[in-house]
């Protein structure tokens, strides 16, 4: 039986290459859409569960607003740990989750 459930080599080849971050600056107000789901999770630091998290399934019509910048939550994905700086909240639902601003972009 294979231990190692991810592929390194492969995670290392998504994590290096640009084209998943944006680097545009976000600040607070503006409208985003996540590009990247690895590195949100709810304000508690608990990873999105798919089933109960529906809203945060890959939907072009949902935006989130930015309501906080320059934070320094550090998230452990077992793979890599990303640093979580934006907060961002869905306008409708008002549920708020932490994410790191490169997997996110400008609506």
């Amino acid at each position: 039986m294979d231990n190692n459930l991810f592929n390194l080599e492969e995670i290392n080849e998504v994590l290096d290459n640009i084209k998943y971050r944006n680097t545009q600056r976000k600040e607070i107000g503006d409208r985003v859409m996540i590009l990247d789901y690895s590195s949100v999770t709810h304000m508690n630091g608990r990873e999105l569960d798919n089933e109960q998290d529906e809203e945060m399934q890959f939907n072009s019509t949902v935006y989130f607003i930015v309501i906080a910048d320059r934070q320094n939550y550090k998230f452990d994905a077992y793979y890599t740990i990303y640093r979580q700086d934006l907060i961002i909240v869905n306008p409708f639902t008002k549920v708020k989750y932490r994410v790191n601003s490169g997997h996110v972009k400008l609506k």
